[in-house]
């Protein structure tokens, strides 16, 4: 009895370590946002309700190793993030009982602000029986590079999830 006393307040401490404010444990690798002096740029985004932006984070053998969701000042998500080096960003709506998730990259120069753009939309396709129909439901992204004045769309690369053990790796989406 006393041996298994022992063990359960062991297990409750390293738990209480765990959760207290340690977010980090369950997100993995954090992302480590540029210092003072560093070459950065921004990253921004309207807020809505059920959207939320993360920079994704990687081992050194390219693997998935977390994340870190970027901070809302209540009108808009808009993070510092490092220049010259390639972002994984991964955009997620949800509304109602519909999500829309997109991972994607590009890499930030130093001193440009990025807008993301998201937008939704619908198609009504046949159904198997020409009668009934139905929508299909779409959404999408774009990046916005501002630099002074002037304005224009970033080239992204979409990327898409590879599962596989023991690593989970972003790729390039395939048209």
């Amino acid at each position: 009895m006393y041996g298994f006393h022992k063990m359960g307040w062991g297990v409750l401490l390293a738990a209480t370590f765990a959760l207290n404010g340690c977010t980090s444990f369950f997100m993995g690798k954090q992302y480590e946002f540029p210092r003072e002096g560093e070459p950065s740029a921004t990253v921004r985004l309207k807020y809505d309700r059920g959207t939320s932006l993360d920079a994704i984070t990687f081992s050194e053998k390219t693997c998935y190793a977390g994340y870190t969701p970027l901070p809302y000042n209540g009108d808009f998500i808009e993070s510092k993030i490092a220049a010259n080096q390639e972002l994984v960003l991964m955009y997620r709506n949800v509304v109602g009982g519909t999500q829309c998730q997109i991972p994607f990259a590009f890499t930030p120069q130093a001193g440009a602000t990025y807008l993301v753009k998201s937008g939704s939309w619908s198609e009504t396709k046949p159904g198997l029986i020409p009668v009934f129909k139905y929508d299909q439901q779409y959404c999408g992204i774009a990046v916005v590079q501002k630099t002074g004045d002037k304005e224009s769309v970033q080239p992204i690369q979409q990327l898409r999830m590879r599962t596989g053990f023991p690593c989970l790796r972003f790729l390039p989406l395939e048209k």
